[in-house]
């Protein structure tokens, strides 16, 4: 009987690790989001030190400081940090989401891949599930996504009315 226990336990551990090996896991710590308002040309900004983890089971996460966003006038930026995003009490903005079409991508493939990526979005402490459409292209064995999508800005409590209320976003991270 303890042998029958011993063997069960072995062979759950070696499931868990074909299943663990089977996964790939690739990331990025200078994933890229920009974002830009459709009505307001100075409301632009960039985030190249975006941290990313894709896997190829489907799983997607970005995690980005808010105060790493750059802008071309350093009185936006200090207006963006203070006034809207108010980044020292909400420093963060995460992403946590699958490929909703995961079956319509080969990892192992090289090839240009059209996905739909569902998740929540975190941001100025609300949380908001969005749908992002984009591209990941696997080349070399190795994926590149990018993506745009609308934020509307009351969705996450920032009253940025004044200057603008939608902003126009870009994601582009290439995996290693």
């Amino acid at each position: 009987m303890k042998q029958i226990k011993v063997l069960a336990i072995i062979v759950t551990f070696l499931f868990i690790g074909q299943q663990a090996e089977a996964q790939k896991i690739f990331g990025t710590r200078n994933g890229r989001i920009t974002f830009e308002s459709p009505t307001d040309g100075d409301v632009k900004a960039v985030n190249n030190e975006v941290t990313s983890r894709i896997a190829d089971n489907g799983q997607l996460t970005f995690s980005l400081l808010m105060k790493g966003f750059k802008f071309k006038l350093a009185e936006m930026q200090e207006h963006f940090n203070d006034q809207y995003a108010e980044s020292t009490k909400f420093p963060r903005a995460d992403f946590k989401g699958t490929i909703a079409n995961l079956k319509e991508v080969n990892f192992s493939k090289d090839g240009s891949y059209k996905v739909s990526v569902k998740g929540d979005l975190t941001m100025h402490g609300v949380t908001k599930n969005v749908t992002v459409n984009g591209i990941l292209e696997i080349k070399g064995g190795k994926p590149a996504a990018r993506g745009s999508f609308v934020i509307n800005l009351k969705d996450f409590k920032i009253d940025a009315s004044s200057v603008t209320e939608k902003v126009d976003v870009e994601v582009s991270c290439q995996y290693q």
